[in-house]
């Protein structure tokens, strides 16, 4: 059953488990958001909800993986189910290789685009109609 609410907008977040996209999270629900936490790892995520409401903000953890297909339309359509709507996409999934260069890999560097890149255009495609619905924004 969806819950609904006029107290905010409701911010979905790509890569919320850690660093900038748990960092926005807490900003987002500072400044009055409920949240759509979208990441793999999802005990992270879980703790990050628990956090939220903590603080009385509305937030769900959802698994999510950018670099499969389906995973974020899934996602989308659970951040419906308990919102009805979304008011902005923040499209942060992502990370960079490291390491010495002879020791990297193609297929490493393929990861990381992957997730950097097409990750993005899977997060804009799945969302775009919602965000158009409700006027809101996209940041990446």
């Amino acid at each position: 059953m969806a819950v609904t609410s006029a107290r905010g907008p409701i911010v979905f977040i790509t890569g919320a488990s850690s660093g900038i996209g748990a960092a926005l999270a807490r900003e987002f629900a500072r400044r009055g958001a409920d949240l759509v936490l979208a990441a793999r790892r999802t005990d992270r995520l879980e703790r990050l909800v628990q956090e939220l409401k903590e603080s009385r903000r509305r937030a769900i953890a959802v698994p999510c993986d950018v670099t499969r297909d389906g995973d974020v339309e899934r996602a989308v359509a659970a951040a419906r189910a308990a919102f009805e709507r979304i008011d902005v996409v923040v499209a942060n999934a992502g990370f960079g290789v490291v390491g010495r260069f002879e020791r990297l890999t193609l297929d490493d560097y393929r990861r990381q685009f992957e997730t950097n890149v097409f990750g993005v255009l899977r997060t804009i495609q799945a969302t775009l109609a919602e965000v158009k619905q409700t006027r809101g924004r996209v940041a990446m």
